[in-house]
């Protein structure tokens, strides 16, 4: 049956058909019975150890990690292993509590930039356009982009995520997204958090918001518990703005939270200690939805916003706080988020969900204009004394020496994308993939040890394994593209070979059959045990070829949509890469550390530009050519 022209079929807006569920599923429902996190065996992960460790040593110092594992297998290894079997015989995952605590909760060194990931909003690239007048209103579409997705998640409308493969995922990580914190210690940090589905009671849904080294409250809903207007809350935004510009800068207490850990949890224990008023304060922005951020800056392009919401002014971010949705002063959006709770995947699935939903109005407001008779927004006053007044420019200037050692560059490859490559039959990451082992090798003259993300959330609170993308077939395939004698039809077999490899791989790290967490849980039982660390790793290969995390490139793909975003490279001398694939088009972040003398952001750009035409150029070959 056709339908008549005079009838028009009701339209589905995408969000909603992507992202929310119709009543029959709730976001969490399945969580609890998903398979628990399996241990690969010990001789698996060491043969593929060897695997990927063989590209980084020469023969000499190949043959003598061999020896190693051989050793550790038939020995401390298997004693290793037994006791981790018993382990996760306890646990519906093994590695959680491990990953979380030596991973992310012990690190000392600041958060902020070192581990908190950062993404602009992507209609800062087609529908907004930098402006200082109308950046309240970009602000208050921003914010309340934000409070539906909150109340979508409360409400737990939104449909529990699958694989292709139809395999549920977890979405455990999403519960940590709102009212979360993470609170410093001395040793290691703890993770608090206050949210709630409706099912399970009420929760704290006040924000926080930074403007000028200010610290306000603002209560964002009405009495229906709906979110406010647009409209009103850019009377909010205006509000807190205007009063916070004629106020003067104020103390810049945040900058606390970017010092290092140890100096932070002390400053905050003395502040606690002042009086009740500064430990309510504190008890009030932990516990808050999230911070909401009105910088001063004005980025002039999308290098410096991505710098911005990276590092930024860091007396105007509270770096524990799980979410921070930044705007700046000529009306730019970018997310800051703490990795510790969880990864990207959940910040990018959020900001694609925003994206569709200002997209499907146009990025305007089109609803109710009215302004009901709101409390304005409260300014929270710290009691502060001669220490800690003196901690805050220490405390700036320790972070501003992290700041400061950032690079980013953020790019476009436009000369085609992923439909280009699908008639091929390769696997877009995968290709994209070997286009960064190919870049690095002609910049640097060697194989890098590589971090990819392969999530494992088909498990019980799954995250991540590590995709090592530099194999025998990547390095086989960069070294006869980089011989001039080598044939057309070589370079793209070979280039055939090391895609379908990869895909197989990951394919793989995504059963948690990876080597990286097995290796973490072999080496957390010996160092939990009081044991002498193995020789496996303490033995040079294992660092050379990235373990103890010296993967000189790290690197994810952000998904198949507009967003983008990134982190800091994890190593010194090293590069972030991260990047979306989109139809016709590479969404690329890179950063890397300025102090190093070896990296730099525009070559290595350059070179993956460089890298992803010569690819381009040798599959279009003809027939007749190769």
């Amino acid at each position: 049956m056709s339908i008549s022209a005079e009838v028009t079929p009701s339209r589905k807006p995408q969000y909603e058909d992507l992202y929310l569920n119709s009543g029959e599923e709730k976001t969490f429902q399945y969580d609890e019975n998903l398979p628990c996190l399996p241990v690969p065996s010990l001789h698996q992960t060491l043969d593929r150890y060897l695997y990927w460790v063989q590209p980084h040593v020469d023969d000499e110092e190949f043959e003598s990690t061999k020896v190693i594992v051989k050793k550790f297998e038939s020995g401390i290894g298997k004693e290793l292993q037994e006791s981790l079997l018993s382990h996760a015989a306890q646990k519906k995952n093994w590695l959680e509590d491990w990953w979380l605590h030596y991973a992310y909760l012990a690190v000392r060194e600041p958060i902020l930039p070192i581990m908190n990931t950062a993404g602009p909003h992507p209609l800062n690239s087609t529908l907004w356009k930098p402006s200082v007048e109308n950046a309240p209103k970009y602000g208050s579409l921003y914010l309340w982009a934000f409070l539906d997705f909150n109340l979508a998640l409360r409400e737990q409308r939104l449909k529990p995520q699958k694989s292709k493969e139809n395999k549920l995922f977890s979405m455990s990580q999403f519960r940590w997204v709102f009212n979360c914190t993470r609170i410093p210690g001395q040793v290691a940090d703890s993770l608090y958090s206050t949210w709630r589905t409706k099912d399970e009671g009420d929760c704290p849904l006040h924000l926080t918001v930074l403007c000028h080294g200010h610290i306000w409250t603002m209560y964002p809903w009405d009495s229906a518990g709906k979110p406010l207007s647009p409209p009103e809350l850019e009377v909010q935004i205006r509000y807190i703005r205007e009063t916070s510009d004629n106020l003067g800068s104020g103390p810049g207490l945040s900058i606390l939270t970017c010092d290092r850990r140890e100096n932070w949890a002390k400053n905050r224990d003395w502040l606690k200690s002042l009086s009740i008023n500064n430990m309510k304060n504190l008890e009030h922005i932990e516990s808050s939805m999230f911070v909401f951020v009105l910088d001063d800056t004005t980025p002039k392009d999308r290098n410096e916003l991505l710098w911005e919401g990276l590092c930024g002014d860091t007396t105007n971010r509270w770096a524990d706080k799980s979410l921070s949705a930044i705007m700046t002063r000529n009306g730019y959006g970018v997310m800051n988020n703490d990795h510790t709770p969880y990864d990207a995947m959940a910040s990018v699935m959020m900001g694609h969900y925003q994206h569709l939903l200002l997209l499907e109005m146009n990025g305007i407001w089109t609803g109710c204009t009215e302004i009901r008779d709101i409390p304005m927004p409260t300014i929270l006053h710290f009691d502060l004394d001669a220490k800690l007044l003196a901690a805050i420019p220490a405390a700036k200037e320790t972070s501003l020496s992290y700041i400061s050692n950032i690079g980013v560059r953020s790019f476009v490859f436009t000369e085609y994308g992923r439909d280009f490559v699908k008639p091929y039959k390769l696997h877009p990451d995968s290709f994209v993939q070997m286009s960064l082992q190919l870049a690095y090798h002609r910049l640097h003259g060697k194989p890098a040890p590589t971090y990819e993300t392969a999530t494992t959330r088909q498990f019980y609170h799954g995250r991540t394994e590590t995709m090592r993308s530099c194999t025998l077939e990547s390095v086989d395939w960069v070294k006869t593209m980089l011989n001039p004698k080598s044939s057309n039809v070589e370079r793209r077999r070979k280039l055939t070979v090391a895609v379908n490899c990869h895909t197989h791989m990951m394919n793989q790290c995504q059963k948690n059959e990876g080597i990286d967490r097995h290796l973490f849980g072999l080496y957390i039982v010996a160092l939990e045990s009081g044991m002498d660390i193995p020789d496996l790793f303490t033995d040079p290969a294992y660092t050379l070829s990235g373990g103890g995390g010296n993967f000189l490139l790290s690197t994810s793909l952000v998904g198949y949509t507009p967003a983008s975003g990134g982190v800091a490279a994890m190593h010194p001398h090293g590069y972030g890469c991260f990047y979306g694939i989109l139809p016709d088009r590479f969404n690329f972040f890179v950063s890397n550390f300025k102090s190093s003398d070896k990296t730099c952001v525009n070559a290595f750009s350059d070179a993956i530009c460089a890298s992803l035409c010569d690819m381009q150029h040798l599959l279009s070959l003809p027939e007749s050519h190769l």
